[in-house]
């Protein structure tokens, strides 16, 4: 859904930025229009002073009182003719003085300037450089009372600089010019000069004006428009406009928009599009949770369930949509096929189980059975030889009896505990091939406790038969402590079984270390030979025998 809505949200934002830039725009526009329209204002007065200097310096009267041959009436005449001028414009224009090449006054609007000298003020300077009409910064009037705007025009004799004809405009007049905030949309016009002071205005607008050491970089550097605080410490857009020459500017200052709020008022389209688009995607994303994620999670923990072993019926906590309702039945119908045939290999393995133990039952029976035969024929026998080869034969029948009867009471039926083995199997032997009046040695039986299968224990058990039954036939007599050792150890793959006992040997024994015997013997080699081992026997200090027999662990055992 968010995917389908980006070209909108483009939209939008190309919009927002679009309004954003009109509304710069405008607002630039604005300033502009307000300083354009203050600098006609004072275009046009200035035009028209220039108008009026350029007739007055054209008069006859005006244009002798400047040259050297001047006489008392010419200069007489001057004054009069330039006081009817400006009593034609009373308030405008404070005063209109006439000078010679030197810079000194010939004659004057008002008779005590005469004399005077003006070669010190920028506009003589000005007019004198240039030849051309020039207006000045605001001074100080040496004649009135009045700060004034200087405008003067050259007087020209023969191609040659003879003079200025010159007038000054009351500042309050050229100030008053400049139209109130109100009247400009908010937007406040101040006249300032080249160092940045401003030329009146009252004090409210001036205020709007950043420090003068700022406008005078802005102006030195023909920078048109800046951002800055005003002296009032609110942020202005200012905009700056020459009216004639370098000498005056006009600056115009609107409050600058917060940037954040502008970004706002230009976005809100956009924003509601946001909006919008999130308000959807909460509305999609709750919606799924409660008609599909919940329901797939319930479906999905039921389906756990059952793969667990559990059973019960896919009962929602709400009613299911279709689509999701055809799943639930696949996975109610998938649960039942699964218990079904659970079921199925649960009974037949019972059944399994049963017949096993049932076939490890009999063939210890059966074993036993054979045992106990071969114990009444060993009765009617008189040579202990034979007798004790059938005691051999019967105690070998006991082992694979034993490990039988450890199949079957294990619930595991491919291995068996070795330790518990061993250990039954050493306690059988000892109680049947001990002779009457004698003192049983002591057994020390330390084994890991593992599982192993028969591969592995009907080769040791048998081995365990021939070395302890060869072991009690020993002459235990001259022993304190008779005792007969068995220990495995597991290390690295490698199981080490020793039996070992402390008895002499009289020369009967089937397992002896200089290698006499011959069936036990032959048989524990053979038993090695199937566990892949090795076999070492070997006469203890002191009296008895050692059988070492080293061998990997089985697969079976290293599986389980």
């Amino acid at each position: 859904m968010a995917a389908a809505l980006l070209p909108v949200l483009g939209l939008g934002a190309w919009h927002a930025d679009s309004d954003l830039r009109k509304a710069e725009a405008h607002r630039d526009e604005a300033v502009a229009v307000a300083a354009e329209l203050a600098v006609a204002r004072h275009r046009v007065l200035i035009e028209g002073t220039r108008r009026l200097l350029v007739t007055i310096c054209a008069d006859d009267v005006v244009s002798k009182s400047a040259g050297p041959e001047a006489t008392p009436a010419d200069i007489t005449g001057c004054e009069m003719y330039l006081a009817r001028v400006l009593k034609a414009f009373p308030g405008e224009y404070s005063q209109a003085i006439v000078t010679d090449d030197k810079g000194i006054a010939r004659c004057s609007s008002t008779m005590t300037a005469a004399g005077m000298r003006f070669s010190d003020r920028e506009i003589f300077r000005q007019v004198r450089d240039t030849k051309e009409f020039s207006l000045g910064t605001q001074v100080a009037s040496r004649i009135t009372a009045l700060a004034i705007i200087p405008m003067a025009l050259p007087i020209m004799r023969g191609g040659e600089f003879g003079g200025m004809c010159a007038v000054g405009i009351s500042l309050g007049n050229f100030a008053d010019a400049v139209s109130p905030p109100s009247v400009n949309g908010g937007i406040a016009v101040v006249l300032v000069d080249r160092s940045g002071v401003s030329i009146g205005g009252n004090a409210e607008m001036v205020r709007v004006l950043p420090v003068a050491a700022r406008l005078a970089a802005a102006i030195v550097g023909g920078q048109t428009s800046f951002r800055d605080y005003g002296q009032d410490g609110t942020p202005y857009e200012f905009r700056i406009l020459p009216l004639v020459g370098n000498a005056i500017f006009a600056v115009a200052a609107a409050p600058a928009t917060d940037a954040f709020l502008s970004l706002v008022r230009a976005g809100a389209g956009f924003l509601l599009v946001v909006l919008a688009l999130v308000a959807a995607l909460i509305a999609v994303w709750f919606g799924a949770d409660r008609w599909c994620v919940r329901p797939l999670r319930y479906i999905r923990d039921f389906a756990g369930h059952v793969a667990r072993g559990g059973s019960g019926d896919l009962v929602p906590p709400r009613p299911l949509t279709p689509e999701l309702a055809s799943v639930g039945e696949g996975v109610t119908a998938m649960a039942g096929a699964i218990a079904s045939r659970e079921a199925e290999l649960r009974a037949g393995l019972e059944q399994r189980d049963h017949m096993l133990r049932e076939i490890h039952h009999r063939v210890k029976n059966n074993l036993q059975m054979i045992s106990s035969l071969l114990n009444l024929q060993a009765g009617e026998i008189r040579s202990p030889r034979i007798r004790r080869f059938f005691g051999d034969a019967q105690n070998r029948v006991l082992t694979l009896s034993i490990l039988h009867r450890h199949l079957y009471e294990r619930t595991s039926w491919a291995l068996v505990d070795f330790q518990r083995f061993i250990s039954d199997l050493v306690r059988q032997i000892s109680v049947g091939s001990l002779e009457v009046n004698r003192s049983p040695p002591r057994f020390h039986i330390r084994a890991p406790i593992m599982a192993v299968g028969p591969d592995t224990a009907i080769p040791v058990g048998l081995i365990v038969t021939e070395v302890v039954s060869s072991a009690l036939d020993h002459d235990f007599s001259g022993v304190a402590t008779p005792e007969i050792r068995i220990e495995a150890v597991e290390d690295e793959g490698q199981v080490t079984f020793t039996i070992e006992d402390n008895g002499q040997d009289k020369d009967s024994g089937s397992i002896r270390s200089d290698g006499r015997g011959v069936f036990g013997l032959t048989l524990i080699r053979g038993l090695a030979t199937q566990l892949g081992g090795e076999l070492t026997i070997t006469s203890r200090d002191g009296g008895g025998t050692r059988v070492v027999v080293t061998f990997p662990v089985a697969k079976e055992r290293a599986d389980a």
